[in-house]
């Protein structure tokens, strides 16, 4: 399991580097639980959570639950199947080059 769970978080991480730029993933290892940091978004978290969940159906926990600089990132849960994270990905990158076309 702990496997699996590490070969999505490194999916994930090459995959946002690879295709969407204003987004990084945070690094770790302890969690199956990645970090997403937004700030080059420019949208508070909740907003930008809830944008997604609106174009995309996909949701991520919102960062400003958090508080403090939570505002800024959001939380993908990684311990899913392979498929429905390439899925969720996929989302992830249409809702944000979506935004970036209407900014």
């Amino acid at each position: 399991m702990r496997e699996y769970l590490a070969q999505n978080r490194y999916l994930a991480e090459k995959y946002i580097e690879e295709n969407i730029p204003s987004i990084h993933a945070v690094k770790g290892q302890a969690t199956y639980l990645l970090w997403l940091d937004c700030k080059k978004i420019g949208m508070s978290s909740d907003k930008l959570a809830e944008m997604i969940r609106e174009k995309t159906g996909l949701y991520l926990s919102e960062g400003c639950e958090y508080r403090g600089d939570g505002r800024d990132f959001l939380r993908m849960n990684l311990a899913c199947p392979r498929s429905r994270l390439e899925d969720g990905l996929n989302r992830l990158k249409c809702a944000v080059d979506e935004l970036s076309s209407c900014i």
